[in-house]
Formats: C-alpha cells, structure tokens, sequence
C-alpha cells in the first residue's frame, strides 16, 4: 500500500473562530495531522468546468487485504469505512497579463462516517450532495454543485473499488469573479490551480465529522453497474430489512417506499425517505427533514 508524505493542517484556534466553529458543526476545533494513504487512482487529477469555477480532484483508496476486511467494518469511525474530503478553494481575480489570487485561501477538512451496510464507494453521492450547505459560498453554490459530479466518471466511483473502506478525495477548486470571466482567463485559473496543487496545504480550517444515511435497498445502484471483471463481489453488505418500510410514504415526496429507500442516521425513530429526495434535501441541509437532526450531531445527541 503506498502512502505519501504527511501534510500538516492546523487548525485556527482564537476564540472566536472556535465558537463559530462549534456553531456550525457542533465539535471544537482541534489540530490535525492529514496524512494521505492508500494507492490514488487514475492516471492523474481530474479536472472539470462549470461557470465560473474550475476544480481539480485526485481519489485515494485503502482497500484491506481479504483477512483484514471484518476487522476494518467493526473498527467504527476511527477506522471502519469512511469519506475523507480535503476541500480547498480560492477566488481569483482578473489582471493585465492574467489572473491572480484575491482574498484567502479556504481549506475544509470532513470525515464521513459510512453505514456498514454500505460502501464508501456507493455512498460519494451522499457525501459530495451535503457539500453544498456545509462548505459552499452561498453565491457560487450552484456552479460548485454543478462542479462536483462533473469531477466524476459516468458511474460516479472514479475507479474506487467496491471493497475500499477509506477514500481521500482531495480537491481543488478556484472560482473567478463572474464580471471577470472569459475562457482564456477560465483556463488561467487551472494552469494557476495545478500550481498550488503541488504545494503544501497551508493554513486555517474547521474540521467536520458527519454520519450519512445507510441505504436500505439489497443492491447498491452502482454496484449493479459494476464490471465483474473486476473479480469482485458487487454486492454491498445486505441493509436492514425493507419490509416493514414499504407500506410507508417518503415524507419528501409521499410517495410509496417501494425502492431506492435510505434512513437517516441517529433518528430516535427511523425516518426513512427515498435516496433520491434525501440527495435533494442534502444539497439545502444537513438537517433531518423530520427531526432536524444534523449529519454532524454526536452519537449520544437527538
């Protein structure tokens, strides 16, 4: 398994920024060392367009040796399956001879605990979907969110096989004033992008860690789209049972929950939604539609 340098990300620690942090995502801020590990996939980051914004991602995979697997999915949130996301994104703005940095640079960090009855490979949607109310600026959310998918092959895994129990994506976006934009200077942002790339990750960030909705469906969406040449198995861990689901009606859009059914996290009661309404509901807020719950609520909090 190959592993690169570790890159440090310290957090701000004065007491404002800390309070707002708490108000956002519920937990103190705190120092981290970001470590990638595991093998990245593809021949290089991929890079996407859409408005105004430009964005580069690279996608690391830990996948445990057979023996190791059970071991890994009871580990829990310290060391079960996961989503890690290292976002960072920077405003650019237009000169005489091109374009340059304006403002500062903002980095996010979040964890994404995923359901054992799921795989991180299936649950991206899920993770890139609450994106939008956790980290966008609220004047570029809907290019970001348009960007994000955009990042991703046709099947939305990038490669990442069906048995990885950790995925790095690490991305980065720049976004150009929307007065200033042209192609050429479009393109001038991710020649400046690729640059910084290469660079140390500097700076201040809030680190988040959230739970996603465990799908309740027998068959994962994308793992149906599978190749079996891949040489594996393309089913993820059977979810709770649906049964005593189906005579329900999605609260999003009424509609019977015959299929495509997920529950959100930590509920006192199950609330149980079509996956794709909650897609939806996750780009808006991090919320329960029902209870409010927040994806970033501790375990012990309801």
């Amino acid at each position: 398994m190959e592993s690169d340098g570790e890159v440090e990300v310290p957090l701000k620690i004065d007491g404002d920024v800390a309070a707002g942090a708490r108000a956002v995502s519920g937990q103190p801020v705190r120092r981290v060392l970001y470590a990638p590990e595991g093998r990245f996939l593809g021949p290089g980051r991929r890079i996407a367009y859409a408005g105004n914004t430009v964005g580069l991602l690279s996608v690391a995979a830990v996948v445990p040796p057979p023996d190791d697997l059970p071991a890994a999915d009871s580990q829990g949130q310290g060391g079960g399956k996961q989503i890690l996301v290292l976002y960072r994104y920077t405003h650019f703005s237009a000169v005489p001879d091109g374009v340059e940095v304006c403002g500062s640079t903002k980095l996010h960090y979040l964890r994404f605990a995923v359901p054992a009855a799921a795989s991180p490979a299936c649950s991206l949607p899920w993770a890139w979907s609450s994106l939008a109310p956790l980290i966008y600026p609220s004047c570029q959310s809907s290019d970001l969110q348009a960007l994000w998918p955009r990042l991703f092959s046709s099947d939305g895994r990038n490669g990442i096989p069906l048995k990885a129990t950790r995925v790095k994506l690490i991305a980065d976006v720049g976004i150009l004033q929307r007065e200033d934009y042209t192609q050429e200077r479009m393109r001038g942002v991710s020649t400046a992008l690729q640059d910084m790339a290469e660079e140390p990750w500097p700076g201040y960030h809030v680190g988040m860690e959230l739970r996603l909705p465990e799908p309740v469906h027998v068959h994962c969406a994308c793992a149906e789209q599978a190749e079996a040449a891949d040489g594996e198995d393309t089913d993820c861990e059977r979810p709770a049972k649906r049964g005593k689901f189906v005579a329900e009606r999605c609260p999003i859009c009424f509609e019977l929950l015959k299929s495509d059914i997920a529950v959100w996290p930590g509920c006192l009661r199950p609330h149980v939604f079509h996956g794709e309404c909650l897609l939806l509901a996750l780009k808006a807020s991090e919320m329960c539609p029902l209870c409010r719950r927040r994806l970033s609520a501790p375990d012990e909090q309801v």
